[in-house]
């Protein structure tokens, strides 16, 4: 009898029975190995076609747990990339109790964070340029911030805060060295063009940039060519600086906080200065990623944030055919900004989609894990098996079903469901430190229902959307409390609630309830 074993794709291992002989389906089983994190997140819909993209996503997510947030399962790069795992921080959260690991792995940062304040972008520090210089890629190394947030954020636990405070300070003030790009040109993976004597205060012009974008020859680019570097490590910077100001405010470091929220209004003010154009609207070069990436991260000016926000709905639908154009950081700033902007429509319908560039073209393409690329080119010789177009998937969980955190551990809750499209029903839960969130709502023409479930020690705004009915009646468990654009009901558990922007929103405690909302058509 031999029974050898073997890796396959970097997370398989198969078992072969019955030497001597040809390896069959019946003497040949698959197994699923990674790293012990529990699934804490359900999602499904009424779309097969966004059920299949979610689980395609995560099981690229599951795939990657290898100890460390491994880059490529099925090639010779199974080593911690910062960049995806900061960029997805609340993608994998949602889907998965990686806490621990999470933490584990930003200890492993900080222990390869050099005296200057450089981080590598691998870590642990593993093969290619990692030591010099550390990080020719500032949008990367802003994970090391972004994941000590989201983990605070969706746990609450103020230790992590604490224990990465000096390193977080120490990488902005790096990153704010007017030499840090001199040290980083002529990296092997830098597209920008850097200029040595470019010393724009504020401004960050190196960078890797927005990895991946699409082409229209149907290819993909490395370097991006429709958004400037200096725009998104700018932006990020921006960020971690932002980032660094709350933290310190949080921690009671009152000069710190002082100092870091006004350099971070410089750098928003700088950012504006070199890449807003006043006359159209437009960052930079109108590119998705341009216009999404500053709205995302709260850098818009707000009596332009409508039009900025139009100018990128109009690029989607009209330049690009409803399709994406970005890369990486692209995804995951489109997936934040158009539903704030409320444009959640918009983004369901580039999801909704199996033609090139899109996550169903890689699908109607044999697809069973996310690719590197958005055209999966063989010749490329890259990754079947890469999470970097995965930051869509917060989409489904925060927007769709419409669960969010309000507060650090969810001790406040948004539930604010989105009727987009042809969706007709979406149910999700999400295990919390607290407990279980659970949302399911099934729509008609004219009527909703939705059932909520919030955990012990929590508070929530449920929005009830309107969908644009006239003569609105809500009830729960059969009481109405909800009439003539008032509200009028005694309901254990729920205190009061207005009308504003599309939303009847109801102030509520832990519970499970049960609404459901009428009402008639406009005519």
């Amino acid at each position: 009898m031999w029974e050898p074993r073997f890796t396959l794709h970097g997370f398989r291992y198969v078992e072969m029975r019955g030497f001597p002989g040809v390896p069959t389906l019946e003497n040949l089983v698959g197994r699923v190995v990674r790293s012990a994190v529990e699934r804490t997140g359900r999602f499904t819909c009424s779309n097969p076609l966004v059920n299949q993209i979610h689980d395609t996503i995560c099981w690229t997510f599951a795939s990657n747990f290898q100890s460390v947030p491994q880059d490529a399962a099925d090639r010779s790069e199974r080593v911690a990339w910062l960049g995806d795992s900061g960029f997805l921080g609340e993608d994998l959260l949602y889907n998965f109790d990686t806490a621990a690991f999470w933490s584990k792995w930003i200890d492993d940062i900080r222990d390869t964070q050099k005296p200057d304040g450089d981080v590598p972008v691998v870590s642990p520090i593993h093969w290619r340029r990692t030591h010099d210089p550390y990080s020719r890629f500032p949008a990367w190394v802003s994970t090391y911030p972004l994941l000590v947030w989201y983990v605070y954020w969706h746990c609450d636990d103020e230790r992590i805060l604490t224990e990465h405070f000096e390193g977080i300070k120490a990488l902005v003030e790096f990153l704010g060295n007017e030499a840090y790009c001199e040290r980083a040109e002529g990296g092997e993976y830098d597209g920008s063009g850097f200029d040595p004597s470019d010393k724009r205060e504020f401004i960050v012009p190196c960078g890797l940039g927005d990895h991946m974008e699409p082409r229209a020859d149907g290819s993909s680019s490395f370097a991006p060519e429709r958004t400037p570097v200096a725009l998104t490590s700018t932006a990020y910077y921006y960020w971690d600086v932002w980032m660094l100001a709350r933290v310190a405010e949080i921690l009671g470091k009152k000069a710190d906080a002082t100092h870091y929220g006004e350099l971070a209004a410089k750098i928003k003010g700088a950012f504006n200065r070199e890449f807003l154009d006043e006359g159209t609207n437009q960052y930079a070069t109108g590119s998705q990623t341009s216009n999404a990436l500053p709205l995302s991260l709260g850098m818009v000016p707000p009596d332009r944030e409508a039009a900025v926000a139009r100018n990128l709905i109009d690029d989607i639908a009209i330049n690009h055919k409803g399709h994406v154009s970005t890369g990486i950081i692209g995804i995951n700033a489109l997936a934040y900004a158009l539903p704030e902007c409320g444009a959640a429509n918009t983004l369901y319908d580039m999801i909704n989609r199996s033609t090139f560039p899109s996550w169903g073209y890689q699908i109607s393409q044999g697809a069973t894990t996310l690719w590197e690329t958005w055209d999966g080119n063989p010749e490329e010789k890259l990754s079947y098996n890469m999470k970097m177009f995965g930051g869509i998937d917060k989409f489904f969980y925060r927007d769709l079903a419409g669960i969010r955190p309000a507060a650090p551990g969810y001790r406040r809750i948004e539930i604010k469901p989105n009727m987009v499209g042809d969706l007709s029903f979406v149910r999700a839960e999400v295990q919390t430190v607290r407990g279980s969130v659970a949302v399911d709502w099934h729509r008609d023409d004219q009527s909703l229902a939705l059932q909520v479930s919030l955990p012990v020690n929590s508070q929530a705004h449920v929005r009830i959307p309107t969908m644009g009915l006239e003569n609105i009646a809500i009830a729960e468990g059969g009481t109405c409390l909800w009439k003539q654009g008032s509200y009028i009901g005694d309901v254990e558990g729920i205190s009061g609630g207005r009308l504003s922007d599309g939303y009847v929103t109801l102030e509520v405690e832990s519970g499970t309830y049960d609404f459901r909302l009428t009402g008639n058509k406009e005519i």
